[in-house]
């Protein structure tokens, strides 16, 4: 049966066991709604970059930040002319007020996160420049002004090397410690963003909870991977095509878990979802939750050039990328490559991203229990809750792999 055709079916009722109501109540307590945003706002980035990064990669966990890949071609945004700007804009649903909004969510990162010993957050822009290579003042200044980009000139070389990946080591507090191997003759810039969130649980898992329990994995092989477990209440929403569970984080985020339902894809269960992203967050009602949910650490990277362009970013990545807000030399972007970080535990989530475009010369009260056990492949988010961006979204295969 389709996604389209499972979904006209309604919703499903939920079958709760007894092994999961003898976990404790200890922790269900009241739980605010999900901030409402405007329905008419495309938030599918998201779920499109999981999803053709699913059905590229033949691996069982991906780990991938839009907002990270969002800030840094903002900064490429900023030299591009014609079809090609229209393409990343559209393509990263950037908006026709680009810098506004990347100024705004800056600003939003930085001054209304309420951290305390349980958190941090930081995010980073930064534009490394090869010393002869002549870049137009407008873009510098628009980069400097509206995504706070420090601005390097350098030669690169193996010591420019090194200080890019003390930069990314530095801004994601170590969990990318490198993103640059070499420079290639024909690269000019590199653009890049780093993200680190670390956020503990506002109602953190009992450690005397978790067990090994059996897994599935997408290759259909079962495993025994920690599973931790509660019961309390939570935001959620199901229907025959996904369920789906948000768990609070601490300094106004929260991680949104999403199971596909019985042979649906991740690929096709992520896009399923991001199609109506703010609809679906504002469906889900608090309910009484009996949640089973694994422990995991991905460390992940990939070039996301290809993924772009699938998404339909084409002329930047060819001959007829169009470049003159940068510099009157002929350019295009040559590669655009991600490394993540990503800890799920008992206390929280510790997550790190850093993503670099390389330019080059063209040479409601609880009535029930609905219980949720993720003990098949599937995905999740880190949302930002007040603008609902995704900051980091994934796919866990086999929890077991790193």
């Amino acid at each position: 049966m389709s996604i389209a055709a499972m979904a006209s079916c309604g919703t499903t009722k939920n079958k709760a066991n007894v092994a999961a109501q003898e976990i404790s109540h200890d922790n269900r307590e009241p739980v605010t709604a999900v901030v409402e945003t405007p329905a008419t706002k495309d938030n599918s980035f998201w779920g499109k970059l999981l999803g053709e990064a699913c059905r590229e990669m033949d691996k069982e966990n991906i780990c991938l930040s839009p907002l990270s890949a969002q800030f840094a071609m903002a900064m490429v945004a900023n030299g591009a002319e014609g079809k090609t700007r229209t393409e990343i804009i559209d393509i990263m649903q950037l908006g026709d007020s680009a810098n506004a909004k990347s100024r705004k969510l800056l600003d939003d990162i930085a001054t209304k996160t309420v951290w305390n010993e349980h958190g941090d957050i930081r995010i980073a822009n930064s534009i490394w420049i090869r010393e002869d290579f002549d870049v137009k003042q407008e873009f510098v200044e628009t980069n400097k002004k509206f995504l706070d980009a420090l601005v390097e000139r350098a030669e690169f070389n193996q010591e420019t090397v090194n200080r890019v990946n003390e930069w990314c080591k530095e801004n994601t507090n170590g969990k990318i410690p490198t993103i640059l191997d070499r420079f290639k003759d024909s690269d000019m810039m590199l653009l890049i963003n780093a993200l680190y969130l670390k956020a503990a649980w506002s109602k953190p898992f009992q450690e005397s909870n978790t067990t090994n329990q059996k897994f599935t994995t997408e290759k259909g092989k079962q495993v025994k991977v920690p599973m931790m477990m509660m019961r309390s209440n939570e935001q959620f929403y199901k229907d025959d095509v996904v369920s789906m569970v948000t768990k609070r984080l601490q300094g106004g985020y929260s991680m949104l878990f999403i199971l596909p339902g019985e042979g649906v894809k991740c690929d096709e269960a992520a896009e399923y979802v991001a199609k109506d992203f703010d609809t679906y967050l504002m469906n889900m009602t608090v309910s009484d939750v009996s949640l089973s949910l694994p422990k995991f650490t991905t460390d992940f990277g990939m070039s996301i050039k290809n993924t772009l362009a699938n998404m339909g970013i084409k002329r930047a990545f060819g001959g007829k990328a169009q470049f003159g807000g940068i510099s009157d030399e002929p350019l295009f972007i040559s590669d655009v490559v991600q490394k993540t970080y990503i800890n799920v535990n008992e206390k929280g989530t510790e997550a790190a991203a850093v993503t670099m475009a390389i330019t080059g010369l063209l040479s409601m009260r609880p009535q029930k229990i609905e219980v949720i056990t993720f003990d098949r492949p599937f995905i999740y988010a880190i949302i930002k809750d007040n603008s609902k961006e995704v900051l980091f979204a994934g796919k866990v295969g086999n929890p077991n792999e790193k």
